[in-house]
């Protein structure tokens, strides 16, 4: 059965010198693999532009539940990303929210809220135009939500998060997984305000640096199985 869908690309690999195997999460059938024939030459450059992490493409596939990599027949570009593909932060912050996206959701999940929830992410850090330095924390924030394990604000004596629990609480806990003062207030802060008002919220390059880590940490203890996230080190040199 042929299906048409809306997908965002995660990432791509190559296979062979005309084909890549990519990782497409799409509005109709969740996260899926793709075997997509790139050609050679100016023809592959073409198509493996539509590949980059986060671009937002319409495909059409032969949709076969037994296998685990499919057939893609068509992509074409959905919207075109203005910013994401010539600015180096912008690059960076794609790389590392789509490994977050690629690192937590199952390859047969189908959720249409969640494929709206990061096409209006991708959309609102391609047209943001001041400093986009937070937004990666911000969407890990926002991306809990859906994951099951989205944290309540911080309340009044509350000095610490505690990263196993999922939740802030008054008395340090028992082990090195917390998130501490002042970095809980910076914390509690991203939670409050809305997505498109994450630049916002201050905090200095070493805070940022910490509090990515801290997240991951966090997605890693409500996640079982998440592999290693690795291109936030590349995001930090980048920021500084």
């Amino acid at each position: 059965m042929i299906l048409n869908s809306s997908g965002i690309v995660l990432s791509s690999l190559r296979y062979s010198d005309s084909s890549v195997i990519a990782r497409i999460y799409t509005k109709e059938k969740g996260l899926r693999a793709f075997m997509v024939r790139t050609g050679k030459g100016k023809n592959a450059l073409s198509k493996l532009s539509l590949l980059q992490p986060l671009s937002l493409v319409e495909i059409s596939f032969s949709n076969d539940e037994r296998k685990n990599l499919h057939t893609l027949r068509n992509i074409e570009r959905e919207s075109a990303l203005l910013s994401i593909p010539f600015d180096p932060v912008k690059t960076c912050i794609a790389l590392f929210v789509s490994e977050i996206i690629g690192r937590s959701i199952g390859e047969e999940e189908t959720n249409t809220e969640l494929f709206k929830f990061l096409r209006s992410s991708i959309l609102l850090l391609d047209d943001h135009e001041a400093s986009p330095a937070n937004f990666h924390l911000k969407f890990m924030i926002e991306f809990s939500r859906f994951l099951g394990f989205y944290p309540q604000p911080q309340e009044a004596g509350e000095l610490y998060f505690d990263l196993a629990e999922g939740e802030f609480t008054r008395s340090e806990p028992f082990h090195p997984h917390v998130i501490e003062e002042p970095l809980t207030t910076v914390f509690n802060k991203l939670l409050l305000v809305g997505m498109s008002s994450f630049d916002a919220v201050k905090m200095s390059n070493e805070q940022r640096r910490t509090l990515v880590q801290k997240l991951i940490d966090f997605f890693r203890f409500h996640l079982d199985g998440m592999k290693e996230i690795t291109s936030h080190k590349v995001l930090e040199e980048v920021l500084g």
